[in-house]
């Protein structure tokens, strides 16, 4: 093994490092609920948060290929010829180093955090790393339950919005269960269409996680009614901005992005049909980006204009 195995190629395909910037966009949807619900938003703790969850990301993903390898029990297939450390060939020692370097990294911002905001963010942070790091490691990791889908949804989608409005209302307005319960509500559009985007990527890797030991949503129910489940949460994610309207939660243009439903479902429809992560699984995450964008982009705009 060379000791030069850390190349940028290398780590772009451990770290994904090429999907990290998808971050920035849970923090535009969460200043937007601040500074429409609040009238303030803290930008120096949320770039110091954005950081954090941006290095933390990297390290999830280093940690999820390194555990993954380890777990595996298709040793001949997956192992060997699907997770990065079989396929390049890596040192297994090597890779787990770099998580924890990452991870180490990740935690600088958070103390700043910390001592900038109170311990509620030490609450928020403790719970976000156990998340990230038992969702592979462990002899229970979440990767191989039937909770998956839900714990990342949940976390990334309403957790990272949760954190990032608390930080930009600290000291200017009391955080209370209302605060939390309304961020839910702004957030559930996106977190249904991410579970929707879970349950897909599970779905399509179906017959790869049965080898592997890892019984996920999508082995309980099968491929026909994790389609079925997806369909109605796609409906169910693009129509919920109505309600947040109706109640006087979002501003009146976000409303618009509901519009996006027809476009979605058509470019989608082969997925329907054909659960298959190389032909058709992209459209699902090329289509529900669509709805990310547009909802987050719609609210930000309603909320400073």
């Amino acid at each position: 093994m060379n000791k030069k195995w850390l190349t940028w190629p290398v780590f772009v395909t451990l770290s994904e490092i090429y999907i990290a910037p998808l971050n920035i966009m849970w923090f535009i949807l969460g200043s937007a609920i601040a500074q429409y619900q609040y009238g303030v938003v803290n930008w120096v703790n949320v770039v110091l948060c954005l950081v954090d969850v941006f290095i933390f990301d990297l390290a999830v993903n280093v940690s999820d290929n390194y555990y993954d390898y380890v777990h595996a029990a298709d040793r001949e297939g997956y192992a060997a010829h699907t997770n990065p450390i079989g396929r390049l060939h890596l040192p297994k020692r090597g890779v787990w180093w770099l998580a924890v370097a990452l991870y180490i990294i990740s935690a600088i911002p958070g103390v700043f955090l910390v001592v900038r905001t109170g311990w509620p963010v030490l609450l928020f942070g403790i719970i976000g790393y156990l998340i990230g790091i038992f969702y592979t490691a462990g002899p229970y990791p979440l990767n191989a339950m039937p909770i998956c889908e839900t714990v990342v949804a949940f976390s990334i989608t309403y957790l990272i919005e949760l954190v990032c409005v608390y930080i930009s209302i600290y000291g200017q307005h009391p955080f209370t269960w209302g605060v939390a319960g309304t961020t839910f509500a702004l957030c559930l559009p996106i977190t249904l269409l991410f579970f929707t985007v879970q349950l897909g990527n599970n779905t399509a890797d179906l017959d790869e996680d049965i080898k592997n030991n890892r019984h996920t949503l999508a082995y309980f129910i099968g491929r026909k009614w994790a389609v079925k489940v997806m369909q109605v949460l796609l409906i169910a994610g693009s129509l919920w901005p109505i309600v947040n309207l109706v109640f006087g939660l979002a501003p009146w243009i976000t409303v618009l992005s509901a519009v996006l439903l027809p476009f979605m479902w058509r470019g989608i429809k082969p997925f329907y049909a054909v659960q298959d992560k190389q032909k058709t699984y992209m459209k699902v995450i090329k289509n529900t980006s669509l709805f990310y964008i547009g909802y987050t982009a719609l609210f930000a705009i309603g909320a400073w204009l």
